[in-house]
């Protein structure tokens, strides 16, 4: 495996396997995460790091949307994301590359950290 895809708010499983079927050539992972999980670090969830201690559940709503986060395939993001558009991830999914700056951060801070930049670029 090149590298991962998390997957965040998937709730259909045909979209899960729409997009399982679209990455597959590219040899990325797919990792749905479940809302427990939400409050994990970006960088445990792809599997870079473990956690330094017991991480509270998220216990709270969905993130309001959905979100994917690539993870060590920036050498074929372009053509990563045409296919994921494809396969039904379009400009309403809001997509991240994991970054040593964001690395750190979970779900819901890199969640709420794209819908500012979505709606300071005109989005909604």
């Amino acid at each position: 495996m090149s590298g991962k895809l998390l997957l965040f708010g998937f709730d259909s499983l045909l979209n899960i396997l729409a997009l399982e079927a679209a990455v597959e050539p590219f040899g990325v992972e797919l990792v749905p995460v479940g809302r427990t999980d939400y409050s994990k670090s970006l960088a445990v969830l792809a599997g870079l790091d473990t956690a330094d201690g017991p991480v509270q559940p998220y216990a709270g709503g969905p993130l309001g949307g959905r979100m994917l986060v690539l993870c060590g395939v920036e050498d074929q993001l372009d053509e990563l994301l045409t296919a994921l558009n494809r396969a039904g991830a379009g400009p309403e999914c809001l997509k991240a590359v994991l970054t040593p700056h964001n690395r750190d951060w979970n779900a819901l801070s890199l969640y709420q950290e794209l819908r500012r930049e979505h709606r300071a670029m005109g989005g909604a």
